[in-house]
């Protein structure tokens, strides 16, 4: 198994990677290889693979997170696990790692919102709608990576303009197949765990494997 994180910019630091590291360690039985996607890598534990972003690399946040695809620089065969930074694995997360992606793309959906309201209200405007979130992704070799990796080199531009990130991009271009953990593993401590039934913000929960942070730009968003 290779896991990878991606670390650009200064939001997050090198205690961030290694503690993710660390996690994985804890809450992970089988054997794997630890990757870090990064134009900066001081501090970082040394067991840590470094995968250098490309010289003159002009991606920022979290399109950086599309050179997973990219066969270059994510040349390890085999079976793949990511997670950003500011997720907390809450225990044993070996579900995740032995869950099959077959030939897709597997994210998280985010059960959490009212999906159905929603829908109705941003369907007329693509970019704004998703339920995907790319907090947790897996795959493995039967993806084909590259076809992502030509198609967003192709249409990057374009595609930087019009998607605020990597999971509206992915839900509306359909480029690859996706397949979507089941519910229950994931949840969002902004935003609550599944929809209508437990809604409440900012609670830790201990039935999910994995606590994302992610935000929705509402003062009250809690930052990792």
């Amino acid at each position: 198994m290779n896991i990878y994180t991606v670390k650009w910019g200064t939001k997050y630091n090198a205690s961030h990677v290694n503690q993710l590291y660390e996690s994985c360690l804890e809450n992970l039985t089988i054997d794997f290889t630890f990757h870090c996607l990064t134009e900066d890598s001081k501090d970082i534990n040394s067991d840590i693979k470094i995968l250098s972003l490309p010289g003159g690399n002009k991606l920022e946040k979290w399109w950086n997170k599309m050179y997973l695809f990219d066969e270059t620089i994510v040349t390890q065969r085999g079976e793949k696990m990511f997670f950003d930074l500011d997720t907390i694995l809450q225990k044993n997360i070996d579900d995740i790692a032995n869950f099959d992606p077959e030939d897709c793309l597997c994210f998280v959906k985010t059960w959490w919102h009212d999906l159905e309201t929603q829908y109705k209200d941003t369907r007329h405007i693509p970019h704004k709608y998703t339920d995907l979130n790319s907090s947790v992704l897996r795959w493995n070799d039967s993806l084909n990576s590259n076809e992502i990796t030509e198609y967003f080199n192709q249409y990057k531009s374009q595609i930087l303009w019009y998607y605020r990130g990597l999971d509206n991009f992915f839900y509306n271009r359909r480029i690859v197949k996706t397949k979507l953990f089941p519910i229950g593993w994931v949840y969002s401590f902004n935003q609550g765990f599944i929809h209508p039934h437990d809604t409440e913000s900012h609670v830790y929960r201990d039935l999910p494997y994995v606590c994302i942070f992610d935000s929705m730009g509402k003062s009250e968003d809690v930052k990792f």
